[in-house]
């Protein structure tokens, strides 16, 4: 049997986990936003109040938990949740370490990856992997969805765009923990029917008259030059962009940054290469050598790629 404080504790935490706090979690369950207050949590007398079972059986329903899920967020200590709470080096450490069990980020400093640019690298990441892992793949979205409700104002968001390819699974799933109506943008117009680039329906006006909103979504940046060709296509098309988001963001280049701002666009990313190193040196993922030669690597990309030709 759970106390009163535990199943508020429950609540609150299932609320963070997701993204909300606990009158957004109500909202998004169909109930008063203030039934989840703490200001209602005990009478006016200071008798204890407890959530009705229906109101904790929608916020279950419409968050994809189960019971189990719920009792789970209960019964974890404060290390498990950081106090309940996310935070931002949270997310990033935790996204970081799913990358690397999922082996959705690799490291092999004896035998570089050849990139696409023929440059030689001791490391690589493909976050289309991610999308066979169930579980990590639902993490990583709510993580997502929780870090641009705190930094992309998402409530002013009218549109979420995945960039094709890899980006359109990713904004599909962020768009549904937004509840955002989704289009996807592609590289090129098709040389066909529409002869469309941007798929979906994107009107010209949002409800208020003004440029619909968009927030941009692909898998991953390293230097941010590609994004352009999708915000570009967008705002060719009226739209408003301002904001995108990946999964992983490599975090060692500085052009990635100049790109940024030259377009105007705030990077909202889960994870870099510096918390994936981190992960990997207190998990014991890989050897000593690797670390050394990937963490100089991180540090001065193109004189490791000089030096191993």
């Amino acid at each position: 049997m759970f106390t009163h404080e535990q199943i508020w504790l429950g609540l609150d935490r299932l609320a963070s986990s997701k993204g909300y706090s606990p009158s957004g979690l109500a909202r998004l369950a169909g109930l008063d936003p203030t039934s989840f207050n703490k200001s209602k949590r005990h009478s006016p007398d200071g008798k204890p109040r407890w959530p009705s079972t229906e109101s904790l059986s929608k916020a279950l329903s419409v968050t994809g938990s189960s019971m189990a899920d719920f009792i789970a967020l209960v019964e974890a200590n404060d290390d498990e949740h950081g106090g309940g709470k996310l935070t931002r080096k949270k997310v990033a450490l935790e996204s970081a370490d799913i990358l690397i069990k999922t082996k959705s980020v690799l490291f092999n400093a004896a035998e570089p990856f050849t990139l696409k640019s023929g440059k030689k690298s001791p490391v690589y990441v493909d976050c289309r992997r991610l999308i066979s892992f169930v579980e990590e793949r639902k993490t990583l979205m709510d993580y997502g969805a929780w870090l641009l409700r705190q930094d992309a104002d998402v409530r002013n968001l009218d549109f979420v765009a995945g960039g094709e390819t890899a980006g359109i699974p990713y904004g599909a799933f962020i768009a549904e923990r937004l509840d955002k109506p989704m289009i996807y943008v592609r590289k090129e117009p098709k040389g066909y029917g529409r002869m469309a680039q941007i798929e979906g329906v994107l009107p010209e006006h949002n409800a208020g008259g003004e440029a619909p909103r968009v927030l941009l979504v692909e898998d991953l940046q390293t230097d941010g030059g590609s994004k352009a060709i999708f915000v570009n296509a967008l705002r060719q098309a009226g739209a408003k962009v301002e904001h995108a988001f990946v999964v992983f963001h490599y975090g060692i280049f500085a052009q990635s940054e100049k790109n940024m701002q030259e377009l105007g666009i705030s990077l909202h990313a889960l994870t870099t290469w510096w918390e994936v190193l981190e992960m990997a040196k207190k998990g014991g993922y890989f050897d000593r050598a690797t670390l050394s030669s990937v963490e100089a690597f991180l540090n001065d990309p193109t004189g490791w790629q000089d030096e191993h030709g």
